[in-house]
C-alpha cells in the first residue's frame, strides 16, 4: 500500500482493538489502492461516526432528584409522586429502539476484524432472502460460501458488541415468522446497544438515560414488553412508617 495515514489520523482503542481513522485518512486510504482480504477474516479501516447527536433537548423535571443506583441495576429518583425506580437497561433499549425506528439512515461502522460465523443451509438463505432488512439498520453481511459469513460492517452503535451474539438473537426462533424479522433485528440491536444490568453509573450517565427515557412516544415498557419503571408514592411510604397525615 502506497499511503501510510499519519498519527493524528488514525486512533487505536486498545480496549476494544478498534482502529479509528478520521474523514481525511479514510479519503486517503480510498484514493490510494484496495486492501487485500484473507479468506478467514475482514480487515479494513473503521470510520467512527456518532450515530446520534451527544446533545440532546431532553430534560430532568424539575421535581426530579437522581438519587442514585441500586445494586447497580436500578436508577433511584425522588419525584413529587413518590420513589421512582428505573431499570437503566430497559430505559435506554426504549430510547434507542424509538430512534432507530425514527432514523431514515443508520450509520454503520466498519469493522476491522471479523470473524467467520457459520450458520446452517436454512438460516443461510433466510439471511441472504432478507439482506435488505439487515442493511436497513446498518449491518454489511458478505456470506464466504453457502453457510459462512463475515460481518463487513455492524451499526455504529454497536462497536463493543459480539457479532455472533446478534446474529444468534435474531435468528433465534425466527424460522416461523419472517414477517417479524424487520422487528427483531430493530429490538436485537436496541438490546445489545444499552448498558447492561450491574453495570455501575455516574450521575451525569444516569440523567442522560433518564432525559433520554422521558422524550420517548412509550416510556411504560421496552420492545419486549417489561416494565421500566415502578413509583412508590410518598403517601405509601410515609404509611408504612406510620408517618401519614
Amino acid at each position: 500500500m502506497n499511503f501510510t495515514p499519519q498519527a493524528k489520523e488514525v486512533y487505536v482503542d486498545e480496549k476494544t482493538d478498534t482502529m479509528y481513522v478520521s474523514d481525511l485518512g479514510m479519503k486517503q486510504i480510498e484514493e490510494s489502492q484496495q486492501f487485500a482480504t484473507p479468506h478467514r477474516q475482514e480487515q479494513t479501516f473503521v470510520q467512527q461516526k456518532q450515530i446520534f447527536s451527544p446533545q440532546t433537548t431532553a430534560t430532568i423535571e424539575p421535581s426530579d432528584k437522581i438519587i442514585g443506583q441500586y445494586h447497580d441495576t436500578y436508577i433511584l429518583i425522588d419525584t413529587e409522586e413518590g420513589l421512582e425506580i428505573v431499570d437503566q437497561h430497559i430505559a435506554q433499549e426504549r430510547y434507542i429502539y424509538e430512534k432507530l425506528k425514527s432514523e431514515k439512515n443508520i450509520i454503520s461502522q466498519m469493522l476491522f476484524v471479523s470473524d467467520v460465523i457459520s450458520v446452517s443451509s436454512t438460516e443461510a438463505e433466510l439471511i441472504k432472502e432478507n439482506i435488505e432488512k439487515f442493511e436497513k439498520f446498518g449491518y454489511g453481511i458478505e456470506f464466504l460460501n453457502d453457510t459462512e459469513l463475515i460481518f463487513r460492517k455492524i451499526p455504529q452503535l454497536l462497536s463493543k458488541a459480539n457479532p455472533k451474539d446478534i446474529i444468534a438473537d435474531i435468528l433465534q426462533n425466527i424460522e416461523g415468522d419472517i414477517d417479524n424479522l424487520e422487528e427483531r433485528i430493530l429490538i436485537t440491536t436496541s438490546c445489545k446497544a444499552s448498558v447492561k444490568a450491574n453495570t455501575k453509573l455516574s450521575i451525569w450517565q444516569m440523567e442522560d438515560i433518564i432525559k433520554k427515557w422521558r422524550t420517548t412516544k412509550m416510556p411504560y415498557t421496552c420492545p419486549h414488553g417489561r416494565p421500566i419503571a415502578k413509583t412508590i408514592p410518598h403517601k405509601e411510604l410515609a404509611g408504612f412508617f406510620q408517618r401519614a397525615k
